[in-house]
């Protein structure tokens, strides 16, 4: 096997994917969606509060995803 057959292995999208991206492609450029820059994020501030860590952003959506689970159950 040669070395760039090695670099696409897993690489090559499934039908489904492809069809997927073609999709949402079109959807942005029908949209006009465009990338965020570096001026216009700086603009926004600081997103995340000082006072709170990723991790405990995680650990209480973890909770909520649970506590969803719960009420779904009959």
């Amino acid at each position: 096997m040669a070395t760039s057959d090695l670099d696409t292995i897993g690489r090559t999208p499934t039908q489904q994917q492809a069809t997927a991206r073609a999709k949402l492609e079109k959807l942005i450029l029908e949209s006009g969606a465009k990338p965020v820059t570096i001026d216009e994020l700086n603009a926004m501030g600081d997103l995340w509060p000082e006072d709170e860590s990723v991790d405990d952003f995680l650990e209480w959506r973890e909770q909520m995803r649970k506590e969803e689970k719960s009420r779904r159950l009959p």
